[in-house]
């Protein structure tokens, strides 16, 4: 059956409307649909990357192998924050991107959930935002997804999902899309851009359910292939302490070509008080594997 086909009849599709002159549309699975054993053609109707090749279908089924139900996802537009990789030093974000291609048009990785800490204050200007993305570290154009501690100012532990696109001419809000309470859980995050539409995928591999996929359209004048992201943010003026944060199985592609992030050329971006090399280090990066690293906190502000 085509994909079409099995979006029409077993799957409910609902479009928003989004600022910046973007469109967001989410297609929800029938209830007790697994991709683990639906056919290829279907898992990818409902916004799962089922390869058809038999051996790498089998790779694929394993990791989804607990996978046990699908959350709406759900936009809810959050208040503006300007977000743009510019310097190897910043003042607001830490981490990694992968240069070396201008077109890189997946990026993906597995994260923790980190348990936050109140030492620094229990209200909600010290959340910490661990995102992956395309573009920004050499212009204003950049398209992201990640979340954010806890779902209110008084809530420290889990996390709020969201996606966000920027340029110079918008400075559009983040979209929240759903959240969970599950600290520790492993998330699953892909975005693919394809002729201005961009794919943004979540699934909580701990817990074996993930948030339907989310598509948004109209994103061309967002997108810089340039580089791929891989940061956690402070968007307000403290970051809020956390256990190791982790990004594993990090990667990005760039045509048709997928990598390891620590095997394409890389630069890393470190968070410092006053953005510069001057400046005292809010977390340490440490390179792990060739698809790994993680933070180590050290100070609040």
């Amino acid at each position: 059956m085509a994909a079409q086909s099995v979006r029409a009849s077993a799957g409910k599709e609902l479009t928003y409307r989004l600022p910046g002159g973007a469109t967001m549309t989410t297609i929800i699975p029938p209830k007790g649909f697994r991709p683990q054993t639906a056919a290829p053609a279907t898992a990818r109707a409902f916004g799962f990357d089922a390869p058809d090749n038999p051996r790498a279908l089998a790779a694929w089924r394993t990791k989804y192998k607990g996978y046990r139900e699908t959350t709406p996802s759900v936009p809810c537009l959050a208040p503006s924050r300007k977000s743009s990789l510019r310097v190897s030093y910043s003042s607001n974000w830490g981490g990694y991107v992968a240069t070396g291609h201008s077109n890189y048009n997946e990026v993906y990785d597995d994260q923790n959930i980190p348990t936050y800490s109140t030492s620094c204050g229990s209200n909600s200007n010290t959340m910490a935002s661990p995102w992956i993305g395309l573009g920004g570290f050499r212009s204003t154009k950049l398209i992201q997804q990640g979340f954010d501690a806890g779902a209110s100012a008084t809530a420290t532990q889990g996390a709020r999902l969201w996606y966000e696109y920027l340029n110079s001419a918008h400075q559009n809000p983040l979209v929240y899309v759903g959240h969970t309470t599950k600290t520790g859980h492993v998330i699953s995050q892909a975005m693919t851009y394809r002729s201005g539409k961009v794919v943004f995928h979540w699934y909580d591999r701990t817990a074996g359910s993930g948030w339907s996929d989310v598509t948004v359209s109209g994103l061309s004048s967002y997108y810089d292939g340039t580089t791929a992201d891989y940061i956690t943010e402070r968007p307000y003026g403290k970051l809020r302490k956390f256990s190791r944060q982790t990004f594993s199985a990090a990667g990005a592609s760039y045509g048709s070509t997928f990598k390891d992030l620590f095997k394409l050329a890389t630069t890393e971006v470190r968070l410092t008080t006053n953005g510069s090399s001057s400046g005292a280090a809010m977390f340490s990066d440490t390179h792990s594997t060739s698809s790994s690293f993680y933070q180590t906190w050290k100070r609040c502000s």
